[in-house]
C-alpha cells in the first residue's frame, strides 16, 4: 500500500494506492513443451506421474523457480519406471 500526501486547491489530501502486478497461472499440462523464465508453484496436490517434473522443468534456471506448498507425496512416480530403474542398475553392477 502507498500513500501519496499532497495539496489541492489549497487543502492537504492524500491518495492510496495499491500496487498490483498483472499475472496469471497455468495448468502444468498446458505448460508442456513451453520455457517459463520465472515459475511459481504449488506442488501440494498434484494427481498423476510426472507432473511434478513437468512444472519444474519448464524453468531454465533453477533460482528463478519458488516452490509453495511442497509435499512430498506430489512426487508421483510411475511403478514401471522404478521397475525399469532397477532393472538398470542391475546390468550396470554385473
Amino acid at each position: 500500500r502507498e500513500t501519496v500526501y499532497f495539496y489541492s486547491g489549497g487543502q492537504q489530501a492524500s491518495r492510496t494506492q495499491f500496487p498490483l502486478q498483472n499475472s496469471f497461472s497455468l495448468t502444468v499440462h498446458k505448460t508442456q513443451s513451453l520455457t517459463i523464465p520465472f515459475v511459481s508453484l504449488d506442488l501440494a496436490e498434484l494427481f498423476t506421474s510426472g507432473q511434478a517434473y513437468t512444472a519444474i522443468s519448464r524453468c531454465p534456471k533453477w533460482d528463478q523457480i519458488q516452490i509453495m506448498n511442497l509435499n512430498r507425496d506430489a512426487f508421483k512416480v510411475d511403478p514401471n519406471v522404478i521397475k525399469e530403474y532397477s532393472r538398470l542398475e542391475q546390468i550396470a553392477s554385473q
